[in-house]
């Protein structure tokens, strides 16, 4: 009997590859849409709609379901619309929960201290005290940047120029393609035992910003910023009556991607990509990720 897994937020930036990864596994997959929803998923998919704010539509959604793969914004959707999720699915005996993390390393005491990942921490707390009292166990999946999206946003390294060259662009990190994370979770799925209540890295590039400019092979005009100038400025953004998030948290982001001391180079010996049969791209293939 194929393992039942269930996803929240399919049509986002990372949903749509972490679901063709699930489905490339070969899982029986269910994915959550908000009722009267317009959007449509590969049919090999199963699709309930739920109503986000009703326990009881989303413990419906859920039963059956092994595991449930969250990949709902967090920060645009209200954490307790997180942790109601979890709560369905203690209420329907799932087995295994992958919360909204990603990203970058919210287990670092300097990043977990970034007002823009409060609600990431508090989650995975709130996952931390349920696995404790309940069948409901979890695992957190970190992977740095999303390095494909990252790059062809210009949010890892503006390539359309002038670049920004955080910190002046040599601090090594560790970064993950979209499709690489969707393995990454299925990796998490069926090695439920080894990824028991844990957090779990991986990454297939550690790289810098200038040697991705490097391969890029551009010519392009650079800027140097220091990430603790975008946490001033984002703190000073965060005191105002009415803050901006858009001015914001993408500086406090940059700060936990790039600032040091912020964990955003892995631990090679905590890193799983073996196990999940996941490696470290070749230049060539860096290459071949980075626009042109």
């Amino acid at each position: 009997m194929s393992i039942k897994v269930a996803i929240a937020g399919a049509s986002g930036n990372l949903g749509p590859a972490i679901l063709k990864e699930l489905l490339a596994a070969g899982f029986d997959v269910t994915v959550l849409t908000r009722q009267g929803g317009d959007k449509t998923f590969d049919s090999r998919a199963h699709v309930a709609q739920v109503d986000y704010e009703s326990l009881d539509s989303l413990t419906a959604a859920l039963a059956g379901q092994d595991a449930v793969v969250n990949t709902l914004n967090v920060g645009a959707v209200p954490k307790s619309t997180h942790l109601r999720l979890v709560d369905a699915a203690v209420a329907a005996g799932v087995k295994r929960f992958i919360p909204s993390e990603y990203g970058c390393d919210t287990t670092s005491p300097l990043t977990s201290k970034l007002p823009v990942f409060a609600d990431k921490v508090s989650i995975a707390e709130y996952l931390q005290s349920v696995a404790q009292t309940s069948g409901l166990s979890y695992s957190l999946l970190i992977t740095g940047p999303f390095l494909d999206w990252g790059l062809e946003k210009g949010f890892v390294l503006n390539l359309a120029g002038p670049a920004a060259l955080y910190d002046g662009g040599e601090r090594v990190f560790s970064s993950t393609t979209l499709s690489g994370i969707g393995k990454g979770v299925v990796g998490i799925i069926n090695n439920l035992e080894v990824t028991k209540n844990t957090t779990i890295y991986i990454n297939e590039a550690r790289v810098s910003q200038k040697k991705l400019l490097e391969l890029s092979g551009k010519s392009i005009e650079t800027t140097i910023v220091q990430t603790a100038d975008l946490e001033r400025e984002a703190f000073e953004e965060l005191a105002k009556p009415n803050p901006n998030p858009a001015l914001f948290a993408g500086k406090f982001i940059l700060r936990a991607l790039f600032g040091e001391g912020y964990g955003s180079l892995f631990d090679s010996e905590k890193v799983y990509n073996d196990l999940f049969g996941l490696r470290i791209l070749s230049e060539e293939e860096l290459r071949g990720i980075i626009p042109k």
